[in-house]
């Protein structure tokens, strides 16, 4: 039997081939960074596309039946430490805890929930957001398994009021910045918030940290990352001298004369 003659396949060399450039609009470049480290700033600025937002954080609950907010990834003026600072003094209200829940259960289950808020007299976020020169914010929530996703988007003060065409905005942005947010935690999972604080310790009662004051918590919080008392006045916004009264009366409460005495405490108070 006889078999035809194969016919020779033609071959390419590669540096024969023109390069193509992968063509992607503003939207698809942004899904391109949900699992990069830029994701957080690629994400504010597509929002600032909107309006103006200083700041965004976005919180994972795992169990609607026991709810315990996990801050998975933020972005904005504040720094690291004051965003995560933020975070634990607002989950550590069971109130709050509770508000986290009750947004996500309010979502349908395709669907958000997208309201305006600004925090009343007394609330337990109003001093926060009086100290960070938060005006108010919008928040964003939905329905995953068991339990859900709220992102907040804050308002600085210098901004002024949302208007009614800022918030026209952020209602065409924030949906798809809601579903990259638990996108992103499918991917990557959640972020966790920094080792314990000393200011942590304090709002939980915990050991001789319960007898600070909140200023004296944040001073000892500086101290133990290593800050020195120029970079904590800095970051406070008071003067080296009140941060050196603060540091001297607050290790005289704890008992400890150093920096790394103070670190060693915070780790091994029980929790």
């Amino acid at each position: 039997m006889q078999y035809p003659t194969p016919t020779p396949y033609a071959v390419t060399r590669m540096d024969d081939i023109a390069p193509t450039p992968l063509v992607r609009d503003a939207v698809a470049r942004l899904v391109a960074t949900v699992p990069t480290d830029g994701f957080g700033a690629a994400l504010l600025a597509h929002i600032r596309s909107a309006t103006e937002i200083a700041n965004f954080g976005a919180f994972y609950v795992p169990d609607l039946r026991r709810p315990e907010p996990v801050l998975t990834v933020w972005s904005g003026r504040m720094s690291d430490y004051w965003f995560n600072r933020n975070a634990r003094t607002i989950t550590s209200h069971d109130s709050l805890r509770r508000d986290f829940a009750d947004r996500i259960r309010r979502a349908p289950s395709q669907g958000l929930v997208i309201d305006r808020w600004h925090p009343p007299e007394g609330d337990p976020r109003a001093p926060i957001y009086a100290r960070d020169q938060v005006i108010e914010r919008v928040s964003v929530a939905s329905r995953m398994g068991r339990g859900g996703f709220v992102s907040f988007y804050l308002r600085a003060v210098q901004s002024g009021w949302l208007s009614d065409t800022d918030i026209t905005g952020l209602h065409r942005v924030l949906p798809l910045a809601h579903e990259l947010i638990g996108l992103r935690h499918r991917i990557v999972g959640t972020t966790p918030l920094p080792a314990r604080t000393a200011s942590d310790l304090r709002l939980r009662n915990l050991g001789r940290f319960a007898a600070l004051t909140p200023r004296e918590a944040e001073v000892c919080d500086h101290a133990a990352r290593g800050l020195s008392v120029a970079g904590t006045a800095l970051e406070l916004g008071i003067s080296e001298n009140s941060v050196r009264t603060l540091r001297k009366r607050a290790y005289r409460r704890l008992g400890v004369g150093s920096a790394t005495a103070l670190t060693a405490m915070i780790l091994g108070t029980p929790a």
